[in-house]
């Protein structure tokens, strides 16, 4: 057990309060029990909904519960709209969800904050070369955590290009990225993006230049990320992620499961996003068989982040040590099944009986997958992960919006939602109410 006097907590600075909450559980149960951290409120710790993409370029909207009478959250203003945003009006209707991480969502020219209603202008993007076989910024990856760092950075992650003038193994090493960050001073009033080097860890690359570039199945705006842990994971060209520490300015490249490139049958998007332990991957075979994989990861990279977690507050990368280390990793099969049946059997929507958007974890709450009846329809899309709880989010037959709670094989009808266009991206939505980033203003 780590003990720590009471005294000695409360002189911690904010930051470094919210922090430790994350040493182990003695001390979370310290600090909450006191409440000593007033503001852990303010962190992105509960559900609020799923921002949905519909089209593109489209910021289409939010899909979420309307808040219950009495509720103890309040609404979060500039989720359905952005019109405080500087922007011009062709800007304005070209407004496109690009990622969100923690609270923040990234949009092609800002960084907002929807709960605060914050937001600071990216500065204009660093230029292609002329006659490049790359593209600097094929994806737009947001990298933010409130009880590290009040810090945040987006990385420009390139793709390649089929030209017959390039060749060899992609990614080279070192790989060069183009990084913004709120704690690079800016010239004079502007900020600027950095050029950031960082070299690959192992043996494994995507391939050479002519299999990445004739690899299918893949586009940028298709395409999601995550950050866990001080290291950024983003899904690539040729059924790849990369894994970008960040601390130590290193990258891996990992092969995704399921082969979604070579496998006609999956014909919906793949989601890599973060849940309960970590990095999930969801594919949908046919029509309706889900397959969830988690990434384990057989390395010191998450004690050596927790060892130094007070001590990272104020580092782009967290509390990371800056060691070299070969990490080994695996794909596992957490769930695999026709969920046909479980659709089949039906479900019901239910009142909500915790805070907007969190779902109640009695055996009640759905009806049971045992009947045996014919689905006919299919899954159209998946929508995301729950940050906290083993739930996918899933888009029934165009029509509806379905909470798969996989680890007892149950379903939770979320509501109707029927758009004339194609859902292109969709986020969970886990709101931040920290005011006064850095950079940010009204």
């Amino acid at each position: 057990m780590h003990l720590l006097p009471d005294d000695v907590l409360r002189h911690l600075p904010r930051r470094s309060l919210a922090a430790s909450r994350c040493v182990c559980q003695s001390w979370r149960v310290i600090i909450d029990d006191r409440s000593l951290l007033a503001t852990a409120a303010l962190l992105p710790c509960t559900l609020r909904g799923i921002f949905v993409q519909i089209g593109v370029p489209t910021l289409s909207g939010f899909f979420a519960r309307p808040s219950p009478a009495g509720t103890r959250r309040p609404p979060i203003p500039g989720v359905l709209d952005l019109d405080y945003l500087d922007t011009n009006q062709i800007e304005k209707s070209l407004l496109t969800i690009v990622d969100h991480c923690n609270g923040l969502i990234l949009l092609d020219h800002h960084v907002v904050n929807p709960a605060t209603r914050q937001w600071t202008r990216l500065p204009p993007y660093p230029p292609e070369s002329p006659g490049s076989d790359i593209i600097l910024d094929g994806y737009h990856a947001l990298v933010f955590d409130p009880a590290m760092s009040p810090h945040y950075q987006v990385f420009l992650m390139p793709y390649v290009l089929r030209r017959a003038t390039v060749s060899g193994q992609w990614p080279p090493s070192p790989l060069l990225l183009h990084v913004f960050s709120s704690r690079t001073e800016p010239e004079g009033s502007t900020w600027r993006w950095e050029e950031r080097s960082f070299v690959r860890e192992g043996n494994a690359t995507m391939g050479t230049i002519d299999e990445v570039c004739s690899s299918s199945g893949w586009e940028p705006f298709d395409t999601y990320s995550v950050y866990f842990r001080g290291s950024l994971y983003v899904h690539c060209q040729n059924n790849c992620v990369i894994r970008i520490t960040i601390a130590n300015h290193r990258y891996r490249i990992i092969k995704l499961p399921g082969d979604f490139v070579g496998n006609q049958n999956i014909t919906v998007d793949p989601y890599l996003g973060k849940s309960q332990e970590g990095v999930y991957y969801a594919l949908v075979i046919g029509l309706c068989r889900l397959q969830i994989w988690f990434l384990k990861e057989y390395q010191s990279s998450y004690s050596s982040y927790s060892n130094s977690y007070c001590g990272g507050i104020n580092g782009d990368g967290g509390g990371m040590e800056t060691t070299t280390m070969d990490h080994e990793h695996e794909w596992v099969l957490k769930h695999d099944a026709d969920l046909g049946p479980v659709l089949a059997a039906g479900y019901t929507l239910n009142d909500v009986k915790e805070e907007e958007f969190e779902w109640n974890d009695s055996d009640d709450e759905n009806g049971s997958a045992g009947e045996d009846r014919q689905y006919k329809g299919y899954i159209s899309q998946v929508f995301g992960f729950h940050p906290f709880k083993e739930i996918v989010f899933l888009y029934d037959t165009d029509t509806r919006v379905v909470a798969y709670h996989y680890n007892r094989s149950k379903v939770q009808d979320l509501g109707v939602l029927q758009v004339r266009e194609r859902v292109s991206r969709s986020f969970s939505y886990t709101p931040c109410w920290m005011p006064d980033l850095p950079g940010m203003h009204n």
